[in-house]
């Protein structure tokens, strides 16, 4: 060892550089337990996400809180901090059963689907159309449903796009971010705009025939539930729109619904479970963790927000989340079988 390894390895072992290194671990460990009680705070909270606005926006966060856990757990495990990796682990597994979906998924029927939905919040500034039809006629949907539609947007899907779906029921809205429409390649057997609690904020309800048997399908968009104001709304629309599936199923037990749109509301939150039993939804095992929508085009910065949804008698077998065209969501495809 020559001369200046010695004076290196010496300076390493030295005890001004351990002290350096205690002090850093202690920090590091102080921080590392901030964290974690920040933690332990956020997931419980999610235990009152039927209650309160906040607390729903922390149960919709679940996944950043477990990635926040897995961070934070790595570091206990650096600075071996023993008793908080035993609570980062708690938290944990008080998280998991939230993703058993994921983690667990039924096994779907295999070959093509029979029918396939798709659902795209398009943002009402977004200009940048050609992107939008792009997007839409990939999708190479039965019926598609487009939110926040504005009227130059429909104006520009009068053309390439009308061709393969000439069947439409729209209200477009270009003041707010509430404009909807609801395309399809097969005649509607009807097309309704309705409202669910708000009659500045429109639905279609619509029929459609395929593969031979007959279809309900609501394309919604609910209000971000920001505020006490925001979150009954929003809860009050879920809760009509599940009465107004069941009324459709008493009266036609053989027909299946299909509920498609934004929700504003992610599965990992109380409220998203409650709706789905009340309307009779059949959950979707196997959901994808991809965000449709995101803050930053990031995966810890987004949610999944937008969802299609069926009764029983459909079985999914293909989900796809689409790419950037402009807006902050993501079209989201899904094919079914009965």
């Amino acid at each position: 060892m020559n001369p200046d390894e010695i004076l290196q390895h010496e300076s390493l072992n030295s005890p001004a550089s351990s002290e350096f290194v205690r002090v850093l671990m202690r920090r590091l460990s102080t921080l590392l337990s901030v964290a974690t009680v920040a933690l332990a705070i956020v997931s419980l909270a999610t235990l009152a996400a039927r209650h309160h606005w906040l607390t729903d926006i922390c149960a919709n966060l679940r996944v950043q809180w477990v990635i926040g856990l897995l961070a934070v757990a790595c570091g206990s495990v650096v600075t071996k901090s023993w008793r908080l990796f035993s609570v980062q682990i708690m938290l944990l597994i008080f998280h998991a059963p939230w993703f058993a979906v994921v983690l667990f998924p039924d096994e779907t029927p295999t070959g093509p689907p029979q029918m396939t939905f798709a659902t795209a919040n398009v943002l009402t500034a977004n200009r940048r159309y050609d992107e939008i039809e792009a997007q839409l006629l990939a999708s190479n949907a039965d019926v598609v449903a487009v939110l926040e539609l504005s009227t130059p947007l429909r104006d520009h899907l009068q053309g390439r796009f009308a061709e393969q779906y000439p069947y439409s029921r729209e209200s477009p809205q270009n003041g707010g971010n509430f404009g909807i429409g609801l395309y399809s390649r097969v005649p509607f057997q009807s097309a309704e705009i309705d409202y669910f609690n708000d009659a500045r904020i429109a639905s279609v309800i619509a029929r459609v025939n395929l593969q031979d048997s007959e279809l309900v399908i609501i394309a919604t968009h609910t209000r971000p539930p920001v505020g006490a104001g925001g979150f009954a709304h929003r809860n009050r629309h879920l809760r009509m729109l599940a009465d107004r599936v069941q009324e459709f199923r008493k009266a036609e037990p053989d027909v299946p619904v299909v509920v498609m749109g934004d929700l504003n509301l992610t599965p990992w939150s109380p409220v998203f479970a409650d709706f789905a039993e009340r309307a009779g939804l059949a959950p979707s095992r196997g959901r994808e963790l991809t965000p449709t929508w995101y803050r930053f085009p990031l995966f810890p910065f987004g949610l999944v927000l937008d969802h299609v949804l069926a009764t029983p008698d459909l079985t999914r077998v293909d989900y796809q989340v689409g790419s950037d065209m402009g807006s902050d969501h993501r079209i989201v495809t899904t094919g079914w079988k009965f």
